[in-house]
This record gives structure tokens, C-alpha cells and sequence, in this order.
């Protein structure tokens, strides 16, 4: 069920094991949000860092991933590190299968890789580089390479994908939404109920297994409200992904887990607004002269840190004020950014006109009032969330301060630059051919004192999802679990519909796309081993 990365990847695995596969799709066309996506794979211990002598050592990732994704319980001595038994096993497999899920997809031919090399020719660094359990390795993202040998994105992933199974006898059904699964008295899964063309009920006979990779959540606004841990504002996720494997599972009895959970980054919120199932995530915040402040006008982390954990900080919640304090923040820049990074998102080309989404003023006065006059428009939406009587007093501050730091090359309050994912992944050369950059005598170029003169911009950020990654519990074969922690016979999971392996970690690019595939092969391999199965239905 599905048709992004995990559905494709166990559809396929299943079917070099000569299983006869199905993939039923929810919408329209394929691809989930698989196609919308930057489409890396986040894959620890592949053949390029072999082939570079970069050595990836288990016990050092399993460290690594398990500290990023349960801090709270993480313990070195601990055998387990001190996590969960089913969580650790999880992060094992990973580290375990994602090589192999990779290497299966080249040798049948499904899909041709590359491995991702920055703008200084290195092979990236993972998203938490400086934890010293990371060890610094380089080089786990991979990407599918295009018929020119170049990276490419999520569309020529499942293009790849695609291509295979429509070659090797795999039926790809569109607008076939599955609400129910079935089982027999034996609580096996012995088949599905399906909406086709959102009228006809139908159902299709599971012989063996059904695999769900149908993606998160972030659609229903329901489970929104009830499991997300604060506001969210719009994200990138398929329309369709609405958590409906959630519903189904639990209709038959299986363990929940990681509801709250999200891969996460910051929003543009009128575009959310406007548009709520389009893709409107800000990834990277550009340039060197931009900052990002609160409704108190004070900056609230390093603007150079990874999406997820970016939005995180959008949950802050004020015990005495009774507000989420960081739910909006502004990113605020100058002219220079604008004019030096233009067309990379969300700044637009000089050559167009401003998108409405981007405020602007000739001074830091005038631009708090526009701010103050766009919040107002939007307070419907947003519980009237305002700025604060000392917004622009404390904004002006914020700027002094962060000019200074930009001028000594060290920024006292957040670090930003201090980390060699700062220097290589959020922080890059301008889209303006031959502009002079990093400047002269800088110390640090991630940052760059905002200029005295406007005019200045905004841009208003909330949190969104990438998508929610809470569901059914899995265990190493990615079979689901049931409330007891034994498995539901027939019945297996990959993706971001269940309880992902990562909690609420972003490992590094690619820790979404990643474990969908690992899993979603691992599945594929299970589920075509299993028993026919008899049809009687309770």
C-alpha cells in the first residue's frame, strides 16, 4: 500500500523473491511524498565510503544514532546503550540492512546511485557532525543518479523505481484508497478493503502478506491536534497522507508508538495558510546577513542547524505567559542576502516582483509595523499571535549583537559557524555567478553583520512536517506488533506510517528516505517467505 520509497522498495524485494505484488495507491499518481522530496537515502556503512577508505564502524553509528534519537535514555555502558530492546534492534537493523537494500536495487537494476559531494568536493557530514559518538564520518547520503550521471531528486528516485516494476510485472493501481484489513480466524492478514475511484468497495485477497508504506499523518487535522506536541503550519507531505494505517491497525489490535513524532522543518506560513497540501518548508535558512527572531524579537538558536530540529524550537511552551513563545518566529535579512542568494528559497529573483509571503520596510521601524499589520490580518489563523510591546527595541539589540558577533567571527550566544555542518551544508556560496564570497577577511562565514541601512525583509515561520512518522510498532523484520508485542501474522510496515526507527532524530540527509527503503526491503523479503494463508474471514 503506498507508492513512495517504501512501497517500492518492498514491492520490489518481494517480487525477486517471486512473489506476485500489487501496489494499491491512494491518489491519483504515484510517488507519495517520495516524489516531492529532495530524495536522498540516509545510508551508513555503503560502498562509496568503502570505496573512499572511509570507515564506518557499527559500534560507532549505532552509538550515534541512538544518542540523537533517545538522549533521555542513552547510555554508553549500557549493552544496549540504554535504549528499548525493540528500538536498539531497529537501529542495528538499520545500520545492518541499508547498505544491502541499496546494493539489491543496483544489482536488479530498480535503481543507480551516487553518493552526495558538497560544495567544497567532500562527501557530507551527518546532521549532529559534532556529537562526539558521530566520530565525524562523511559520506552516508546517497542519491539516485540520472542517465546523465548527475544527483538527482526524489522524482527520478521513484521514476527508477517505477520503471522496474512496470518492467518486472508489478501492477500499480492509482485511486485505490484501503480502509480495512482483513483477517482470518486466525487473525491473519488474508486481504484488504478497498475504495476504488472513491465509490466501488472491493476487496483484494493478501495470499501471503500485505506491506503498508502510505505514508504519515500530517493531513488529518485530527491526529494533528491530538498527538503533534505543539502548532504546526503546512509541511511537504503527500495530500493524501492521512494516517490511514493508523486507523486500520489499530482496528485489529496493534501497538502504537511514536505519535508524536515528526521529521520536521519550518513552514512559510502563508503559504501554508493558502495552500495547505502544497510543499512550503523552508530547509535551509540562506545567506549570511539573516537572523531569525521571536515575537520578543530575540534570536532563539543557530539559524544554521538542520530543519528538524530547527522547528523543534518552535515548542517552546511560557508557564507564566501561558503561550508557545517561538510558535511564529520572523526570519529577518537584508538587501545583501536578497540580491547575493536570490532564487534559492524562499527568497525570490530581483527580476520578479516580492512574493506576498516576504514583508519588507526601508527601516527596522517601518518593518516592525508591517509585521505587526500582517500578524493582525492573521490572527484567525494563528490565536492572535502578535509581537511584543519590545519587539523593535529588542530586535535593534538583537541586531547590534549579532553584527558584532558576524565582526569577531564568534557568535557567544548560539555557536553559529562553530560546527563543520554549519560551514558545509546550511552555510554555501551565493546563486549570483562570481560574487565576491566568503568576503574579504572574514572569520567566519556563516555570518555577516546586517547591513545599517534597509531596506529589510521578513518572512513569517511556523513549524511543519516534512511528515509525521508515529504509527504501528515494527519489530527488525518489520513486521507489525501487536498490543502484547507479538506479530500480527502477514501484516508489515516500512516508512513514515509507523513508529519510525529514528524517533524524533534526523540522523542526517536522507533519514527519512532511508529507513523507508531499508525497512521497506526487509519487509519485502519476509512477506514473500510467508504461508500461503487460508481465506476464511472473521
Amino acid at each position: 500500500m503506498g507508492s513512495g520509497a517504501a512501497a517500492f522498495s518492498a514491492a520490489i524485494t518481494a517480487r525477486k523473491q517471486g512473489a506476485s505484488v500489487i501496489m494499491l495507491e491512494k491518489a491519483s499518481s504515484i510517488g507519495g511524498t517520495t516524489i516531492r522530496s529532495g530524495g536522498g537515502y540516509w545510508t551508513p556503512n555503503n560502498r562509496f565510503q568503502r570505496e573512499r577508505g572511509i570507515e564506518d564502524k557499527k559500534e560507532d553509528a549505532l552509538r550515534y544514532m541512538s544518542r540523537y534519537s533517545y538522549p533521555h535514555l542513552y547510555n554508553p555502558k549500557d549493552f544496549r546503550l540504554g535504549i528499548p530492546q525493540n528500538a536498539y534492534e531497529l537501529i542495528e537493523a538499520m545500520y545492518d540492512r541499508a547498505s544491502e537494500t541499496v546494493e539489491f536495487l543496483a544489482e536488479c537494476g530498480a535503481l543507480s546511485s551516487i553518493q552526495e559531494i558538497n560544495w567544497k568536493g567532500k562527501p557530507q557530514v551527518d546532521y549532529m557532525d559534532h556529537l562526539p559518538e558521530n566520530k565525524g564520518v562523511r559520506g552516508r547520503v546517497l542519491y539516485a543518479k540520472n542517465p546523465q550521471g548527475m544527483q538527482s531528486y526524489g522524482f527520478e528516485l521513484i521514476r527508477q523505481l517505477e520503471d522496474w516494476a512496470k518492467a518486472n510485472g508489478i501492477k500499480i493501481m492509482t485511486d485505490h484508497q484501503v480502509i480495512h484489513i482483513l483477517q482470518n480466524d486466525r487473525k491473519e492478514v488474508v486481504g484488504l478493503e478497498v475504495v476504488r475511484g472513491g465509490k466501488e468497495i472491493i476487496r483484494f485477497r493478501a495470499r501471503r502478506a500485505a506491506i503498508f508504506g502510505s505514508g504519515g499523518y500530517s493531513h488529518n487535522s485530527e491526529l494533528m491536534l491530538h498527538f503533534q506536541r505543539g502548532p504546526h503550519f503546512g509541511g511537504c507531505s503527500a495530500p493524501t497522507n492521512t494516517g490511514d494505517f493508523i486507523t486500520m491497525s489499530v482496528e485489529i489490535g496493534a501497538k502504537i508508538g511514536n505519535m508524536a513524532g515528526a521529521f520536521r522543518a519550518e513552514s512559510i506560513l502563508e503559504n501554508a495558510l493558502a495552500y495547505p497540501g502544497g510543499s512550503n518548508n523552508v530547509f535551509y535558512i540562506p545567506g549570511d546577513s539573516v537572523i531569525e527572531v521571536n515575537r520578543y524579537g530575540k534570536r532563539i538558536m543557530d539559524e544554521k542547524r538542520n530543519y528538524t530540529d530547527r522547528a523543534m524550537t518552535h515548542f517552546v511552551w511560557d508557564p507564566q505567559r501561558a503561550e508557545w513563545t517561538n510558535m511564529l518566529v520572523f526570519m529577518i535579512y537584508d538587501q545583501r542576502t536578497a540580491e547575493l542568494w536570490q532564487g534559492f528559497p524562499p527568497y525570490p529573483l530581483q527580476s520578479n516582483a516580492l512574493p506576498s509571503y516576504i514583508i519588507s520596510g526601508a527601516t527596522l521601524e517601518e518593518l516592525t509595523r508591517s509585521l505587526s499589520q500582517r500578524l493582525s490580518v492573521l490572527a484567525e489563523h494563528t490565536g492572535g499571535f502578535g509581537l511584543a510591546p519590545d519587539f523593535l527595541e529588542n530586535l535593534k539589540n538583537t541586531v547590534t549583537r549579532f553584527n558584532e558577533f558576524a565582526k569577531n567571527g564568534r557568535d557567544e550566544d548560539f555557536h553559529r559557524g562553530d560546527y563543520t555542518y554549519d560551514r558545509e551544508w546550511t552555510t554555501f556560496p551565493p546563486t549570483v555567478p562570481g560574487a565576491p564570497w566568503p568576503p574579504e577577511g572574514s572569520r567566519n562565514y556563516c555570518m555577516y553583520p546586517l547591513s545599517d541601512h534597509g531596506p529589510y525583509y521578513a518572512v513569517i515561520l511556523g513549524a511543519g512536517t516534512l511528515d509525521t512518522n508515529g504509527g504501528p510498532v515494527i519489530d527488525r523484520r518489520a513486521q507489525v506488533l501487536d498490543v502484547r508485542g507479538n506479530p500480527i501474522p502477514g501484516l508489515y510496515g516500512a516508512g513514515n506510517c509507523i513508529a519510525s526507527p529514528t524517533a524524533n532524530a534526523y540522523w542526517g540527509a536522507g533519514s527519512t528516505i532511508g529507513p523507508a527503503m531499508t525497512f521497506g526491503h526487509i519487509a519485502g523479503i519476509h512477506a514473500a517467505a510467508e504461508p500461503i494463508k487460508t481465506v476464511q474471514e472473521t
